[in-house]
This record gives structure tokens, sequence and C-alpha cells, in this order.
């Protein structure tokens, strides 16, 4: 029986930091042009900057959850953007039913 060892690291991203696309491509297994078509679609801030173009840190579980519509379920990019844009509206509409609940004593 052959035992596999895998080393994870991490890096701890503030809310300011840029990533490089290649990057994001790598843990999100989205193509490049995938990626900056998220980001013309306005799901992603991204940015050209030296040689290449950097994604928002704090877009990555946008990215994911994206990712996972397109490779899952076979969602076209436009469609990803809408279903994450709706699933984001859905969990603000919870989280404020949530408070407004706590606020009338239920």
């Amino acid at each position: 029986m052959e035992l596999r060892t895998q080393l994870l690291e991490a890096h701890v991203v503030g809310e300011g930091e840029w990533l490089a696309v290649t990057e994001i491509c790598h843990l999100c297994r989205l193509e490049q042009a995938t990626v900056l078509e998220l980001g013309e679609l306005g799901l992603v801030p991204a940015r050209r900057a030296g040689g290449g173009w950097q994604v928002a840190a704090a877009a990555l579980p946008r990215l994911r959850i994206a990712a996972r519509l397109m490779h899952d379920l076979g969602v076209n990019v436009s469609g990803a953007v809408l279903a994450v844009e709706l699933i984001e509206a859905r969990r603000a509409l919870e989280r404020r039913l949530r408070e407004v609940e706590s606020l009338a004593g239920h």
C-alpha cells in the first residue's frame, strides 16, 4: 500500500490584498479567460498590475462558488454570475430576517 503525504501551506490574506490571476486559477480550477470574464461581468474586482492580471483576494469565496456552479452543474459564466448574486442576496435577506425576528422577540 502506498502512503501519500500532502503538505498544505496557508497564507492569510487581508481585505485589501490582491492575488495573481494564475494563483486564482489554480485555487479555483478555472481558466484565466474565465476569471477575467467573471471580472468583466462584475463578479470580482480585477486589475492589470505589472506584467499580469490580479484579482482581489476577498473575491475568492465568490469565485469558488462560481467555479462549483460551472464545474458541477455546467452553468455558463453569465449564469454563474447571476446565481452567485442571487445566493448572496438570499443570504443577506436571511440575516436581515433573523435580526428582525430577534428584535421582535421571536
